[in-house]
């Protein structure tokens, strides 16, 4: 098949939505298919290094304003099929790629699949907001074939759109086991007081949102140990505010910022912390790092919201915590940081958990779902329900 993944955000930008992609993408060419990366040029100073992925990428100008001059995009999605001739153009926003695909619905005349990442369906959102969006929101539901809910989160936002229920195709995110196979090595670099097995790791963006100060609140009602008790991996707007907490609440010594991590050190962390915590506020849509930290082996504590209560089996991979509770969530800590037979037996069974989200599985699933919906594959496609597939 030739497959469109038109995306909103790509690689070289990094976060969750760009990592779908790109697995995805690297999954259909080793299925024997062909996937096309379409998305806007990145904002500088991010230039992108197209030439160096595996797959081809498809440009198109940034878009000037997410709310006016939508529609004449659209003329770049008509010449990327006149030259490539897609089986299907699967989505990575409901807005404004979905949209866009929906104004060329009646042209291209090929399958539409939209996957939501959460931020776009989630109610109150700065451009679902915006007076005269939602009707191109649920125009572009309306016209997908399928809409891949990630999670319970997602498929909610479907529906609060409006989106006909047979329609909605549940597909979670993947992960990439391959990393964790074998342990990674010590960085040398790495600061000497981060002992294995001895400390909590958050790796996320450091926004408000993701609730870094309530898990430093919660470390403060921990007792001490006398070595790193939590590293914090990620960059972000709220780490002057962070270092701020830290100092106040006198915990510089059992704290440690890593900054963004990537490759062979992320991978050592993830294997060699105690476990993972997620203290997110609100809502998470599927959060990969706790993939990441199931397939490294290791359990997660988070919050007790939409998109991690999904994933998290509470005292069987991980624990779940009350939403900003410091107090809850220094419980939970205390509990794994004291019963580390029970933290090792989580930890294996949630590596187990982990091979069900293998990106070769997960991808070979969006193969069955296009070849549903594609013409080419069914002849007498007449747009058919879709069974919800969990």
């Amino acid at each position: 098949m030739r497959i469109c993944l038109y995306t909103g955000t790509a690689l070289p930008k990094l976060g969750g939505q760009e990592a779908v992609v790109d697995a995805l993408a690297r999954q259909f060419q080793k299925l024997g298919h062909e996937p096309f990366v379409m998305a806007p040029r990145p904002r500088l100073p991010l230039r992108p290094n197209d030439a160096s992925l595996p797959y081809p990428v498809i440009r198109h100008p940034r878009f000037y304003s997410t709310k006016f001059l939508v529609s004449w995009y659209r003329r770049w999605l008509r010449a990327a099929y006149l030259r490539h001739h897609f089986d299907v153009i699967h989505c990575h926003d409901v807005y404004p790629t979905g949209y866009l695909a929906a104004l060329t619905n009646n042209d291209l005349r090929i399958p539409i699949v939209i996957t939501s990442h959460g931020g776009d369906v989630r109610e109150g959102n700065v451009r679902l907001s915006k007076p005269g969006m939602r009707p191109r929101f649920t125009r572009a539901v309306s016209d997908a074939d399928a809409l891949v809910s990630i999670g319970r989160f997602t498929e909610e936002g479907f529906r609060r759109l409006g989106a006909n229920a047979t329609k909605i195709v549940t597909i979670p995110n993947g992960v990439d086991l391959d990393p964790f196979r074998e342990p990674a090595a010590r960085p040398a670099d790495l600061d000497a007081r981060i002992v294995p097995a001895e400390y909590a790791l958050f790796l996320g963006r450091l926004a408000l949102r993701k609730g870094v100060d309530t898990l430093l609140q919660a470390l403060a009602q921990v007792t001490p140990n006398g070595r790193v008790q939590l590293v914090i991996a990620g960059s972000g707007d709220e780490r002057p505010a962070i270092e701020q907490m830290i100092d106040k609440l006198n915990l510089r010594d059992r704290v440690r910022l890593v900054g963004r991590v990537v490759g062979d050190l992320k991978t050592y962390l993830l294997q060699n912390a105690l476990c993972t915590v997620m203290p997110s506020r609100g809502w998470e849509a599927f959060p990969l790092v706790v993939l990441e930290s199931f397939a490294a082996g290791r359990p997660v504590i988070g919050s007790r919201i939409p998109g991690l209560e999904d994933l998290i089996a509470p005292d069987v991979t991980g624990l779940l915590f009350t939403d900003e509770s410091a107090a809850d969530l220094a419980g939970a800590l205390r509990r794994t940081f004291e019963q580390r037979d029970w933290a090792k037996a989580a930890g294996q069974t949630a590596a187990r958990a982990a091979a069900d989200y293998d990106w070769s599985r997960i991808a070979a699933r969006h193969i069955e779902l296009y070849q549903r919906i594609s013409p080419r594959f069914s002849p007498h496609f007449d747009k058919p329900a879709l069974s919800n597939d969990r």
